[in-house]
């Protein structure tokens, strides 16, 4: 048998994302706590970076000092002040997020490297509700890799727990979820995907028609489908603690302007240590040197994804202050606001003003707020408006809390009270944005 020598062009696939992107990303995605407790962690691996948190710890010996002299203390007289030291650390939870359940399910699952990273991208892509809402394309772009990878990592995550993950629309969320419990029924699954407005009327008799099936089967197929989660991650999020800090702060100038500013930016300081700095241009050892310079390169681009978080953040939030000035500045109502708009307005894509209002707070005259609250659809007015449906949603709150508790209203009641202050809305939406602000309906709301 010849043997021969031959060049021939072979094409491979690669996974372009570096460690620094996935960094980057997940900087960028932490709250500001997670943000400390991440610095310091890295610092305790690399010796290049010196990272200072202000623990805002109360020096006993100078409070008792200063206590002999303040009898006369009056509280309404405090001012805040760029030097006050607010305690936001409020309760702190050990339980893993979901991100993490998440990331931990991917490490034990026997992927390869490219799909773990894959895997781990489309975890932290994904919104307070489990849903991913950023396009394959994209994501196969940004990663550069092949659409059929996407899709091969999104089936992975798609089988974590909790059941539903991933998904990229409410139908698919409830079919993940039937394929979880063993349910595989065509019928059912054509009737998720294309009749979904049927089943959120409950209209049984069209559906029985349609598939030659009785009512009473419908009802079943009804029932078992209402009683999914369409929200599969939201309890992960309702049920954990916050540890509020906020990132920013919103202030008016000596002119009266708005402007959004870091919160006490002292708090944390990032530094490249000067003895290795120094030691780096000293020595003659190649292996010390190569050392070190890993480790600067290293520091270098965790100060650098931190300042462009910060500035991300900053940018993110002055663009919500624009389009929510009203608001902020002479009392007004929220007004109408996507993350979409407001990527729009950045220059970024969606995903980033995703990852770049989650778990983000900012500090204001009217108290703290989570910078994602500020985000609302909007709904048309008789008079052809649109207003915030966070506007609706505080009528609809102040209603139900100022009824007759003993004869509490019904769904009908509450939809013709709106139509009466304007509000173009109908009766299911009432009773969907009744249950997202946490009131039960009029029968068990009733008090005897």
């Amino acid at each position: 048998m010849a043997l021969h020598n031959s060049i021939q062009q072979k094409q491979t696939q690669t996974l372009n994302i570096s460690n620094q992107i996935v960094q980057s990303l997940n900087i960028l995605n932490m709250g500001r706590y997670e943000l400390e407790e991440a610095v310091e962690a890295e610092s305790e691996s690399n010796p290049v970076l010196e990272v200072e948190v202000k623990d805002d710890e109360i020096n006993w010996e100078e409070y008792f000092k200063k206590e002999k002299f303040d009898y006369d203390f009056d509280k309404n007289e405090v001012l805040y002040t760029d030097s006050s030291d607010y305690d936001f650390e409020n309760m702190t939870s050990d339980e893993d997020s979901l991100y993490d359940e998440l990331h931990g399910q991917i490490k034990i699952m026997g992927i390869d490297e490219t799909r773990m990273k894959v895997c781990d991208y489309l975890v932290d892509s994904l919104d307070e509700d489990g849903y991913l809402r950023e396009k394959e394309s994209d994501i196969a772009d940004k990663l550069s890799v092949s659409l059929d990878l996407v899709e091969e990592c999104i089936g992975l995550v798609q089988t974590l727990e909790p059941a539903g993950i991933c998904a990229r629309n409410l139908q698919e969320c409830i079919i993940l979820q039937l394929h979880s419990d063993g349910i595989y029924d065509d019928v059912l699954e054509d009737i998720i995907v294309n009749n979904i407005n049927l089943v959120a009327n409950s209209n049984t008799k069209q559906l029985a028609s349609k598939y030659k099936k009785k009512q009473d089967e419908i009802r079943d197929y009804l029932e078992l489908i209402k009683s999914l989660d369409p929200r599969p991650a939201e309890r992960y999020f309702k049920n954990a603690i916050v540890y509020a800090y906020p990132d920013v702060v919103l202030e008016e100038d000596e002119m009266g302007n708005l402007v959004v500013r870091p919160y006490n930016e002292k708090r944390l300081k990032l530094n490249i240590n000067s003895y290795y700095r120094d030691l780096y241009i000293k020595t003659d050892d190649p292996s010390v040197k190569s050392y070190i310079k890993e480790k600067l390169s290293s520091a270098k681009k965790i100060i650098n994804d931190v300042e462009e978080r910060k500035s991300t953040v900053i940018a993110i939030a002055e663009a919500i202050v624009e389009v929510q000035f009203n608001y902020f500045k002479y009392e007004g109502q929220l007004e109408p606001m996507s993350q979409q708009s407001i990527a729009d307005m950045v220059g970024c894509h969606i995903s980033t003003v995703s990852r770049g209002v989650n778990d983000k707070y900012i500090l204001t005259k009217k108290g703290l707020f989570e910078i994602r609250s500020f985000f609302s659809g909007s709904l048309e007015t008789d008079e052809g408006s649109t207003i915030s449906i966070s506007v609706v949603k505080n009528k609809l709150k102040d209603i139900i809390e100022n009824e007759n508790k003993k004869k509490p209203l019904s769904d009908k009641k509450l939809e013709d009270m709106l139509r009466a202050e304007g509000f173009d809305i109908a009766r299911r939406t009432v009773a969907k944005y009744r249950e997202e602000i946490g009131y039960l309906s009029s029968s068990k709301r009733k008090k005897i």
